[in-house]
């Protein structure tokens, strides 16, 4: 079984070493192949023809979003099954082997796994970060049918990922989120396997994880209003929306903080600090969130 590993990449020099020596050093002795679909303005290109030169590398003179870089690499791959990783994801030594096993065994269209925190752990913006995105994709979670895994560390056999041709670059950063979603309408299935571990790395700048989790809030409501998902009835009715946006904060707070007090304790116990950075997140996030609510629908 051939495999393909694309990763998209903008201005990673500072990851994009780990990135790659990872996936060159995995326990999977069958063939695979690693794509790398760039488009940095810093020394990513350099670093890689320098450190990794036996690696498929692309490189684009303008920034490109990872939905076209994706598609890009598919279209450059030869793989039975194409797996997906970010240029600031760093691979379990065993993640290909992990992956392979898994198709072996089961015949759902796509399969992924778990998030890890691939910061230092001394930094509590970055554990924050992990609180605010992944509560839905921790180790401690057990194998099941999911509607979504996002693609930091998401796997497809190919004939599945033909059939539903290509992210929409569009819904970037949530054009993985519309792909599965459209794989799921044809009848397709998605597995969360544990033992398929990534370790993300976050944020670490107070400021740029405000500004981010302000975006986050903003496309999270704009999605909603195009896939009828969990919250869909929130921000498609604009009376609706008035009376549940001062209670959406205070629940997200409550059920993440329930994830990781139930699955992960010591995180809550040991980064007390992060908790509250990702509380004081919460703001931004419900003014974006807002903003998508109210703002144009055609507007992405």
């Amino acid at each position: 079984m051939m495999i393909s590993v694309i990763i998209p990449s903008y201005n990673s020099e500072h990851t994009i070493s780990a990135v790659l020596q990872a996936l060159q050093e995995q326990t999977y002795r069958g063939d695979y192949e690693i794509i790398l679909v760039d488009s940095s303005q810093d020394r990513t290109p350099e670093i890689v023809h320098q450190q990794f030169p036996d690696i498929k590398f692309f490189h684009f003179e303008k920034k490109t979003d990872p939905g076209t870089a994706r598609n890009f690499g598919v279209e450059q791959s030869a793989g039975d099954l194409i797996l997906f990783i970010d240029s600031d994801c760093r691979a379990a030594a065993d993640w290909i082997e992990k992956i392979v096993q898994a198709h072996q065994k089961h015949p759902y269209a796509a399969i992924g796994g778990a998030v890890e925190n691939g910061n230092d752990p001394r930094s509590q913006v970055a554990w924050a970060g992990y609180m605010a995105e992944f509560r839905e994709y921790l180790p401690q979670y057990k194998a099941r049918l999911v509607p979504h895994i996002p693609t930091c560390n998401i796997s497809y056999k190919r004939a599945a990922f033909t059939k539903i041709k290509a992210f929409n670059p569009r819904y970037y950063p949530q054009e993985d989120l519309e792909f599965n979603f459209r794989l799921r309408q044809e009848g397709l299935q998605i597995y969360f396997d544990p033992q398929i571990r990534i370790f993300h790395h976050h944020r670490t700048n107070l400021k740029a994880f405000f500004i981010h989790q302000k975006r986050v809030g903003t496309i999270t409501s704009k999605m909603l209003k195009i896939l009828p998902l969990a919250g869909s009835s929130i921000v498609r009715s604009k009376g609706l929306a008035v009376l549940a946006l001062p209670l959406l904060a205070p629940v997200k707070w409550f059920k993440t903080l329930y994830v990781f007090l139930i699955k992960q304790p010591k995180t809550i116990i040991t980064h007390l600090p992060a908790v509250v950075i990702f509380t004081l997140g919460l703001f931004p996030w419900i003014i974006g969130f807002s903003k998508g609510v109210f703002s144009n629908e055609e507007a992405f």
